[in-house]
């Protein structure tokens, strides 16, 4: 979906070529000692399961919160927010915290020796992204369609997405929703804010007296209205926490707005995290001309990867994928039933296998 785009891009520069230069880097001039130490506090920090991006974030989150409830929450309702605000904020503010709570805390979707069965009847191989066969080298478990071992939680982990760090947690099967649910409802309070916050200094302006404030014109000497733009400043300037949390929430709002929006684009795709990367590969198996339709005998069809100086002599029929639109998605649904699925699946009575 992403291929030859930015997002491309950054995800190979983000996985490989960063971390392959910051190695190279830390190793030029530095004892290896140090290199080792280095890697081990990296690993600590991003290779294994730990709290401290997930506190960082909470106590961020906590102070903002504190920073709105004393210097912004006085003076709400205002001329511009009527006192029912209050209900939609603490609506808001619950449905966030307690979505992200639940994300944090709930199983999401280990296999292990005792549900593999289960795990592995939930969804049909397709042979081309998941394979028949196929055993975790670390759980030493049959690997389930669409699951992916979390090297951070030592886990395999059904429908996986990615492994978040802010939630300390691997984002699966089980707590999709509650992570879509907190995305959604973060952007609702990053944008919720922003104009709670702008209606705060717009009021300060008015009970300031700065709407009709005149100044003198350096240039001239003159008394001259006091613009709007340094009259905004002004109150900034002089209320420092409040502009230190409006630019945070400028910068949040649209970096967690395109991630809410790039996430549930992928889920009504039938997508994961996990099988975007696949499906980048697959696009470079067709560019490379390797990717054929194999027939395996009784009309059964395959996907395979056959390399170039092996195509001669593959003895099997076959024919050449040339194109991604030719590859179908065997766990697409169709976007409602995608979205369904991963939001109601426990009660929507949808059966576990694509049709």
């Amino acid at each position: 979906m992403f291929r030859g785009t930015v997002v491309e891009r950054a995800n190979i520069y983000c996985l490989e070529t960063l971390p392959a230069n910051a190695n190279r880097w830390m190793r030029v001039g530095i004892s290896d000692a140090f290199v080792q130490k280095a890697e081990s506090v990296w690993i600590a920090l991003f290779g294994r399961r730990n709290p401290v991006f997930q506190i960082f974030a909470i106590v961020l989150y906590f102070l903002g919160l504190t920073v709105f409830m004393t210097q912004a929450a006085p003076a709400i309702p205002n001329r511009y927010v009527g006192s029912w605000h209050w209900i939609t904020i603490t609506l808001t503010l619950a449905v966030n915290m307690g979505s992200y709570a639940i994300a944090c805390m709930v199983d999401p979707g280990y296999v292990d020796a005792a549900n593999v069965d289960r795990a592995c009847s939930l969804f049909e191989l397709d042979g081309l992204l998941y394979s028949k066969n196929t055993v975790c080298r670390t759980c030493h478990l049959r690997k389930p369609a669409r699951s992916k071992h979390c090297s951070a939680c030592g886990r395999c982990i059904q429908m996986m997405d990615h492994h978040c760090m802010w939630l300390n947690n691997c984002i699966g099967l089980n707590n999709a929703r509650w992570f879509l649910a907190f995305l959604t409802s973060f952007s609702a309070v990053c944008v919720y804010g922003t104009y709670l916050f702008a209606t705060v200094i717009l009021e300060l302006r008015h009970v300031r007296g700065l709407t009709h404030a005149m100044v003198q014109d350096e240039e001239t000497g003159e008394m001259v209205p006091l613009s709007f733009k340094t009259s905004i400043l002004f109150l900034l300037d002089e209320n420092v926490l409040l502009a230190v949390i409006m630019v945070l929430l400028l910068i949040l709002t649209p970096a967690i707005g395109i991630f809410t929006l790039y996430q549930l684009r992928i889920v009504s795709l039938g997508y994961t995290g996990n099988e975007e990367i696949k499906w980048l590969n697959v696009a470079d198996d067709i560019k490379d001309e390797v990717l054929f339709v194999v027939n395996e005998g009784s009309e059964h069809e395959a996907y395979a990867i056959i390399e170039k100086e092996d195509q001669q002599t593959d003895p099997r029929p076959k024919r050449l994928v040339t194109d991604l639109s030719q590859v179908a998605n065997k766990y697409h649904r169709g976007v409602w039933e995608n979205l369904r699925f991963v939001l109601f699946a426990s009660s929507s009575g949808l059966k576990p296998h694509a049709d």
